[in-house]
């Protein structure tokens, strides 16, 4: 017999149906065996309470609202096949390594177009900046960020989002239901077991398509994406964007990886309360992101002159200085205005406005031997050691 969540299938497309609009093309039904997984791994992992509960359903509409979303607006403009993405920018690396702080701060510069937190939950073809307040999309997005900040407000010290605000290709990758972002942010073994012998090509063609359709009105503007993820899909990434400028960021792995686990700690609370175990997050990050350093690793070699180092303590002391060589590596062009702009962000250091994040390592099952162990190459390579 399904459990509870494998259960709520129909019921679950069709809350999906009614957060969109009324729109009822879901497409391509390979999302299906994913959703499905994860649904049973709800069922089998999870110790939910009914706000956690509501929690998970929420994350499961709200995915399935925005395959909705992409599916309607490939329709309405079938020209987004022919939409060149030429050269963008991507910023991934190891997360908690300051890929947000780096990506908040090149959006300041007009001449990158970016995907907004509230398109990623709708895609659509980016409509003019001063419509937003008054599209329903944009306000759902909104209140639900105020939704979850409200139950969980610590979260906003770890990572911010604001509805207006450029995010993570993450939250368009995960239509597929093919996606790490369920097995980080929630306790569910055994979607991991099946997530990790897939292949994420096909979700990258989706979300090189929603890139498509999102700009379809600026077919010229330079894309400025970010993801942590993309260094464990590497590939993919160069596949369907293949001539990316790709941005990898460094730090630590000692303390990147805490950092990380505390952060997936506060979001697998929102499912799970109390219940939340923090010592069991540690030993998948340690795996997941070292096999990802190696991976891009391998696509490094192969392709050497589309990657530009960023390392996290050179960033902190000089972040001007890194984003001028930046430019110059990859032949853009940082106009005075858009410098001084940018140092007032700097100055205003708006990524810490909520407070300091703090975690301890020993919180999360696993000890800085072991992480240093597995990060060995790695930490040599860029000095950490």
């Amino acid at each position: 017999m399904a459990g509870a969540f494998r259960a709520s299938l129909d019921a679950l497309h069709a809350a999906a149906t009614q957060a969109s609009g009324g729109l009822t093309d879901f497409g391509p039904r390979d999302y299906l065996p994913g959703l499905m997984t994860l649904l049973d791994a709800m069922d089998a992992d999870l110790c939910c309470n009914e706000i956690g509960r509501q929690f998970a359903m929420g994350v499961i509409v709200g995915t399935l609202a925005a395959r909705l979303h992409a599916q309607a607006g490939w329709q309405r403009r079938p020209d987004y096949r022919q939409v060149a993405i030429r050269r963008p920018l991507v910023i991934t690396g190891i997360p908690r390594t300051g890929t947000t702080a780096l990506h908040k701060l090149l959006a300041l510069d007009p001449q990158f177009q970016g995907l907004e937190h509230w398109l990623t939950e709708a895609p659509q073809v980016r409509p003019p900046r001063e419509t937003w307040a008054g599209n329903p999309a944009f306000q759902a997005s909104v209140a639900g960020l105020e939704a979850f900040f409200g139950l969980m407000p610590e979260m906003r010290k770890a990572h911010d989002i604001v509805a207006d605000e450029v995010d993570e290709c993450l939250e368009v990758l995960r239509q597929d239901f093919v996606s790490n972002r369920f097995g980080a942010s929630m306790h569910v073994p055994t979607y991991d077991r099946w997530f990790f012998a897939q292949d994420e090509l096909p979700s990258y063609r989706r979300y090189a398509d929603v890139l498509r359709l999102v700009g379809a009105d600026d077919p010229e503007k330079r894309w400025l994406l970010k993801n942590p993820g993309h260094v464990a899909q590497a590939d993919c990434l160069l596949d369907v964007l293949p001539d990316a400028c790709v941005v990898q960021t460094h730090r630590d792995p000692l303390q990147a990886i805490p950092s990380l686990c505390s952060t997936l700690h506060m979001a697998r609370r929102m499912f799970e309360g109390d219940a939340a175990r923090a010592d069991v997050i540690g030993a998948r990050e340690i795996e997941y992101w070292a096999r990802a350093m190696d991976r891009t690793a391998r696509v490094r070699r192969e392709r050497p002159g589309q990657f530009f180092d960023v390392d996290h303590r050179e960033f902190h002391r000089d972040p001007l200085g890194v984003v001028r060589r930046l430019y110059e590596r990859f032949d853009l062009r940082l106009s005075d205005e858009i410098a001084r702009r940018m140092r007032r962000w700097v100055d205003a250091s708006p990524t810490t406005r909520h407070g300091e994040h703090r975690y301890d390592i020993a919180d999360y099952g696993i000890t800085a031997q072991q992480v240093r162990a597995r990060f060995a190459d790695y930490r040599a390579t860029h000095g950490f050691d």
